[in-house]
């Protein structure tokens, strides 16, 4: 089954896969109409997301996209590349302490989570999460990541190394590869049967598919922990990678044909 699709969700999927287009409000409504919503939850989406800052209105019922002021948007934008941040793993550990924000701090502790999820932490031990230290940059980029999208201001990120032989195979054992794996593989062979069925479907069926599947790839390759190759095979996500990023091309080109969008150039179709 694919995932429920809301005007807001729509909206942030058009202007992070098109991050340089302008979108007419017109374009953003026939989107909508594409994928089954109505023109007035486009236009307050559109108008929600303006008083967010992530869309920018310039008077003429064009909209300028600045995904950039989104906390995840750094994930989100290096998506296809994210793998080769992966380094090769000396047995040391990265951690994350987070006892001292309060557990009515909902908001805090929801940006939190989400940041150490999108760096691929596992929770261990209560308010302390690890991860394996391989990713370029270590512990201190690590650091500067995190803070930079969400994470407690409370917390504390360290290093863990010399653990005893047992502690160690328990952090190894805290991620099911099996299920990572399977996830990878299993959204790797949906874009391979979509990509087959594209002469079968309109261009409207065709978009309305690409949008919720491209956008499950992308999620399912941001959330992968890019685990060491010790701990994990790193071939599926590298080979749903490669499939994603053309499946994304073909789904474009219907799209920017559909909306009357011109590649990355600022501009779309008049204004209404």
């Amino acid at each position: 089954m694919l995932d429920e699709l809301t005007a807001r969700k729509l909206l942030l999927d058009l202007v992070t896969a098109r991050p340089r287009t302008r979108f007419s409000i017109s374009a953003l409504c026939r989107a909508g109409e594409i994928v089954g919503l109505s023109a007035p939850s486009i236009r307050m989406a559109a108008k929600r997301l303006n008083e967010q800052g992530v869309l920018e209105r310039d008077g003429r019922g064009v909209y300028t996209p600045h995904p950039e002021r989104l906390r995840a948007y750094p994930h989100i934008e290096h998506w296809a590349t994210r793998h080769a941040s992966r380094v090769p793993w000396t047995g040391r550990w990265a951690a994350v302490e987070n006892s001292a924000t309060a557990r009515t701090a909902r908001t805090t502790l929801r940006h939190h989570d989400r940041a150490l999820q999108l760096l691929g932490f596992h929770t261990w031990r209560g308010a302390l999460h690890v991860r394996p230290d391989n990713l370029s940059g270590g512990v201190d980029e690590l650091r500067r990541t995190l803070t930079g999208t969400g994470m407690a201001p409370g917390a504390v990120v360290f290093a863990i190394d010399r653990l005893d032989p047992a502690t160690d195979r328990e952090l190894r054992g805290l991620w099911n590869t099996g299920d990572l794996i399977a996830r990878l593989t299993r959204t790797a062979d949906e874009l391979t049967r979509s990509r087959e069925r594209l002469g079968t479907l309109s261009p409207e069926e065709f978009a309305h598919e690409s949008l919720l599947l491209g956008s499950r790839a992308i999620s399912t390759i941001l959330h992968d922990p890019l685990l060491p190759e010790e701990l994990c095979d790193p071939g599926p996500h590298r080979h749903l990678v490669a499939l994603t990023t053309a499946y994304q091309d073909t789904a474009q080109a219907v799209w920017g044909r559909l909306l009357g969008l011109d590649d990355d150039t600022g501009d779309t179709d008049p204004p209404e």
